[in-house]
């Protein structure tokens, strides 16, 4: 096994974090420092990353509707409540797929799977992760151009794949949207900047897993096969 793959499939980082750690110099095979990523390696190797023994994990996938208010993040120590708290501690080490702020709610992956990591959130895979987003303000017919044309923010550019327009009120609306990109507060500086603030932001798919059946507040673990055909 290639050595970049082995330290994605300990649940240390993605595939592609760990090439860049070891060509920082950062990994040890057997007590030697390895530069090549391609480098293989054996089930009996030692491999180390800054001093720290890998060790191939047991892969768990976990499905999860995730509050409103929870952190999706393992590194925010300022978060009253991360989504990892809300795990179970026999599952062992396990972050989360992608971003979903803590203001919004909706189907999010959890996985020690880093390889997966990488597939689900690489722009080059184009995984779509859908919405149901609720905003305030009159809808003008130009939003769904708007939306799919797109914006440019802090050096970034923000736009939907596709947008329909599911039911409104007066001076509110709600959209279903898709995207392809998870960029940090996406569809939030996305609306803000075309005019319309978001009141509530659900996801409700990604890839060609459903969020359906599964009630906020709790998870379902699934196995290897069905999360890598729902990116596939």
């Amino acid at each position: 096994m290639k050595l970049n793959l082995f330290i994605a499939k300990s649940g240390y980082c993605s595939r592609r974090n760990a090439a860049l750690l070891v060509k920082d110099r950062m990994v040890t095979v057997n007590g030697r420092t390895v530069t090549e990523p391609w480098f293989e390696v054996a089930e009996k190797d030692a491999v180390k990353v800054s001093g720290k023994l890998l060790n191939r994990e047991k892969q768990m996938y976990v499905l999860f509707n995730k509050p409103k208010g929870v952190t999706a993040t393992c590194e925010d120590k300022y978060a009253e409540e991360k989504i990892t708290d809300l795990m179970p501690k026999r599952f062992g080490r396990l972050y989360p797929v992608g971003r979903l702020d803590k203001d919004s709610h909706g189907l999010i992956i959890l996985t020690n799977d880093g390889d997966l990591c990488h597939r689900f959130t690489h722009p080059k895979f184009e995984i779509e992760k859908e919405y149901l987003v609720t905003i305030k303000g009159e809808v003008e017919g130009s939003i769904i151009k708007k939306l799919e044309k797109g914006i440019s923010d802090n050096g970034e550019v923000l736009k939907v794949k596709s947008a329909i327009i599911t039911k409104s009120w007066p001076n509110r609306a709600q959209l279903n949207v898709v995207i392809c990109e998870g960029k940090k507060r996406h569809l939030r500086r996305l609306f803000t900047a075309i005019g319309y603030k978001v009141q509530d932001l659900l996801r409700i798919r990604i890839g060609k897993i459903n969020l359906s059946g599964l009630r906020d507040g709790k998870l379902r673990v699934v196995d290897k096969k069905f999360i890598y055909s729902a990116c596939s």
